[in-house]
């Protein structure tokens, strides 16, 4: 199970569905530099979208290995947020040129020798920052739910790597996941990785718990984790290095996460992209 390699004939699919709550208003620090939450995380979607197309890009041009949609949830409405908002899945060669804009990043990275270089780079955006109203998470998991139903019904996709959702919020939790963790191929159930946000760092983070014993005494703490998928074995290894330990099974969540924890949940979430054929 988790194994199936990704092809044209079997793309994978990833559905990220993004909190745009009005909490989401709150400031944070990106790559250096104070945004909003709702800018931080448009711009973690926007770079891991251009990375799945990088990976997607030949000579003769993109190739379509996986199926994309971006879903925005606020006050009492879940959109998809590419610019034509009737699409849902889209493919790397529809994608690839129809971005919106582009804008100038600053990226920190830090050198072996432990010297942190400045680099400003030209982000493709397909996604723009939103934040206003409530949070109406259980509408965005039943509309996750009719997409993952739909995609996993295809029959071309029977043979395919199962669909990966990331729900990123700030807010509280809320029944509706298990459905959705009962979607799948014959490759195996879909995977939900609940990654839960903070702009306070001094709050402990929780990062792809083995329990719930590892989180606070909060029950929608408790509830994000027991609607997180168990992540397999090939997520293992990256996993243990982003803990600094574990010997698993995982959680696919996060509580607390900073901005910087952010990308790697969703690095190590797109690990299946590498099964390329």
């Amino acid at each position: 199970m988790y194994e199936a390699r990704i092809s044209r004939n079997h793309p994978a699919a990833f559905l990220i569905l993004i909190d745009q709550s009005g909490s989401m208003s709150e400031p944070t620090t990106f790559h250096g530099r104070r945004m909003s939450k709702s800018e931080a995380v448009a711009l973690t979607v926007n770079m891991l979208i251009d990375e799945l197309l990088n990976r997607c890009k030949r000579e003769e041009g993109y190739r379509d290995y996986f199926d994309i949609a971006v879903q925005g949830y606020h006050g009492d409405r879940v959109v998809s947020l590419w610019g034509d908002p009737e699409r849902t899945f889209m493919r790397p060669s529809e994608l690839a040129g129809a971005e919106l804009c582009r804008v100038d990043v600053q990226q920190e990275r830090t050198l072996p020798g432990g010297k942190t270089v400045v680099s400003v780079i030209s982000q493709k955006i397909w996604v723009r920052p939103l934040a206003s109203d409530k949070t109406p998470m259980y509408s965005a998991l039943r509309r996750c739910h009719e997409l993952c139903s739909q995609w996993c019904a295809r029959r071309s996709n029977r043979e395919s790597y199962p669909p990966t959702i990331f729900n990123i919020t700030d807010g509280e939790s809320s029944e509706g996941a298990e459905s959705i963790r009962k979607l799948g191929t014959d490759d195996g159930t879909a995977l939900l990785i609940n990654i839960h946000i903070c702009s306070d760092e001094s709050r402990r983070q929780v990062l792809f718990p083995m329990s719930e014993q590892e989180l606070p005494e909060q029950r929608y703490a408790r509830l994000l984790y027991r609607m997180s998928s168990t992540m397999p074995d090939i997520y293992g290894e990256s996993i243990v290095r982003l803990r600094g330990g574990g010997d698993g099974p995982f959680r696919g969540m996060s509580y607390n996460a900073g901005m910087t924890e952010l990308v790697s949940m969703m690095d190590i979430g797109s690990v299946s992209a590498n099964l390329l054929f």
